[in-house]
């Protein structure tokens, strides 16, 4: 696998390299294409010398995911491909990362060029998790921050997901240099079924972040996915098992013309202050005091709709709001399992997100 990764970036790199990295976290709730919701780095703060986990959340609801009858296509399938190995850039802007990874990986799959050192395939990875290795020194090596700020490192790490296979572009001089092919008829596939983009990850001496803490879910004010399961008898009558071995919730479909008039269910993350709130010591005082972080929540949906896809949870001032869940309501159609999804963020990097699977008959 590393070896087709190689001889893809011998193309990849030997191209113009153009900033047309944006950002993957859209704001709709609804998933109707490839979407990435979200991207874990383990800790969100780095250390210098050692190395950091990184895994994608993503879902792919475009039409090539599914069958004609409406069911997923066991057929389909995503690559994730992630790209290292940028420290510092100048200005910390990740499109000064581009030079830098064209000359790294320059004449690799070259006529003549022998094996890669083992050391770069630490700079490549496919699939939905990567380990990120930062240089011992990476705040060392950069320039004293202004204004007596605490001193850091920062590193880029790019990733690529592709509904289909990913290959060099068609034409780079139309945007990104890489692109997504339909693996059957080679077709580029556009913006519905790939994703190019990054994540930041800041190293510090001392200083530590957590990634947020979710401990389970809630559906209508009761505790939800629980108990495990084999099949529906294992579950109770108002529930059915589900694809991932527990029991979840069975609702009807909307049956009313106005999506507004559909019944809502309410879904809540279990979240408690003493699992998430931290002091943000990086960030300026407010009022003569340091501030705690800010977390909040991003709702999707595969089905049906969210009525709000937004909620604090932590403000760096009025603190902790119990008020954080949403409102969800089942599509006008028969949809089996829908799922919705739950990403907590922090201000400093950290990420953590969970599930509440829906049954709508």
């Amino acid at each position: 696998m590393r070896r087709a990764l190689l001889s893809l970036l011998s193309v990849l790199w030997a191209a113009p390299l153009v900033s047309a990295c944006g950002s993957a976290f859209e704001p709709p709730s609804r998933i109707e294409s490839l979407r990435v919701l979200g991207v874990q780095v383990d800790p969100p703060y780095g250390k210098p010398g050692e190395s950091s986990k990184l895994e994608i959340l993503y879902f792919d609801g475009s039409k090539r995911a599914y069958l004609p009858d409406g069911s997923p296509d066991p057929a389909h399938r995503v690559q994730v491909l992630w790209l290292a190995g940028c420290h510092n850039p100048p200005g910390d802007l990740y499109f000064r990362c581009f030079p830098v990874l064209a000359e790294r990986f320059a004449g690799l799959g070259a006529p003549g060029s022998g094996p890669p050192p083992a050391e770069l395939l630490d700079f490549l990875g496919e699939g939905p998790r990567f380990t990120l290795k930062i240089p011992a020194d990476i705040i060392s090596s950069k320039p004293e921050p202004l204004d007596g700020n605490i001193p850091y490192g920062l590193s880029y790490t790019f990733f690529a997901v592709c509904g289909g296979k990913l290959g060099p572009p068609n034409d780079v001089t139309k945007g990104l240099p890489i692109g997504c092919y339909d693996e059957a008829t080679g077709a580029a596939l556009g913006a519905d079924d790939f994703v190019f983009g990054f994540t930041p990850t800041y190293t510090y001496a001392e200083v530590t972040n957590k990634n947020p803490v979710i401990t389970g879910m809630s559906f209508e004010k009761q505790p939800s996915m629980s108990a495990a399961c084999k099949a529906d008898a294992d579950c109770k009558s108002t529930e059915r098992c589900g694809r991932v071995g527990w029991c979840i919730p069975v609702v009807p479909h909307c049956t009313t013309r106005d999506v507004a008039d559909c019944p809502t269910y309410e879904i809540k993350p279990t979240m408690a202050p003493a699992d998430n709130v931290e002091i943000d010591v990086v960030s300026p005082e407010l009022d003569g005091r340091v501030p705690e972080e800010i977390i909040w929540l991003n709702y999707y949906t595969s089905d049906g709709t969210i009525v709000r896809d937004l909620a604090l949870v932590n403000d760096a001032q009025r603190g902790w709001n119990e008020k954080h869940e949403t409102k969800w309501s089942a599509p006008n159609a028969f949809a089996g399992e829908s799922r919705v999804w739950v990403v907590a963020h922090d201000n400093r990097g950290g990420t953590a997100w969970s599930f509440q699977d829906v049954f709508v008959e």
